[in-house]
């Protein structure tokens, strides 16, 4: 079986959807990319999956503007963890810490693949999970969100393919640094026993 991506995006700060019909539209279940873009071209990506794709997007920004999200300067290195006494530090230097955040804000990119387009939303898991160890096979820099996941039981071979189309070729290279651009295969014993190391 093949599940296919249909990469769409960027959507970032200055392009976010108001449009009621748009929203409701980028408001679906898919997989998504977070990429944080710094000097030296070092990119610091995160994979994820969600029901409300559009919804998923602003928490992300709302945890780097509320400050409970690790901040980055320019480079890229970690300047505030985002954990409370953090916070509280950052919070008695706003004025410092507070450019710093909307900075984040302003280099975080997301990459998204509706599942209408390609995909049943019982594979989101599978998926998210395929991804993560993909991107963590390619990037220099380990994905954000390192964890193990369960991927589920499948029964049947899956290959999942990705379609560049819908995005722009800067985009397309920024998508396959961190997941490549060849498909994902996965055998079914191999999904089966996936969690089994």
């Amino acid at each position: 079986m093949e599940l296919n991506l249909c990469w769409r995006g960027p959507i970032q700060s200055g392009n976010f959807p108001t449009d009621p019909d748009a929203v409701e539209f980028h408001n679906q279940a898919g997989i998504y990319l977070r990429a944080k873009l710094y000097e030296g071209g070092r990119t610091i990506a995160y994979v994820g999956q969600s029901g409300h794709l559009i919804t998923r997007f602003d928490q992300h920004l709302t945890r780097i503007l509320s400050l409970q999200q690790p901040l980055r300067d320019e480079s890229g290195l970690v300047v505030d963890h985002g954990i409370a006494v953090d916070r509280f530090v950052a919070l008695n230097n706003a004025a410092a810490i507070g450019p710093v955040a909307l900075a984040e804000v302003l280099r975080t990119q997301f990459y998204f693949a509706l599942a209408l387009d390609g995909f049943d939303i019982d594979y989101l898991t599978l998926i998210e999970a395929m991804l993560k160890a993909r991107a963590e096979e390619m990037m220099q820099d380990q994905p954000e969100n390192i964890q193990g996941i369960n991927p589920g039981d499948f029964d049947h071979d899956l290959i999942i393919n990705s379609d560049f189309s819908n995005v722009d070729a800067v985009g397309r290279q920024l998508i396959e640094s961190i997941i490549g651009e060849s498909p994902i295969e996965i055998a079914a014993a191999q999904e089966y026993f996936a969690d089994a190391d």
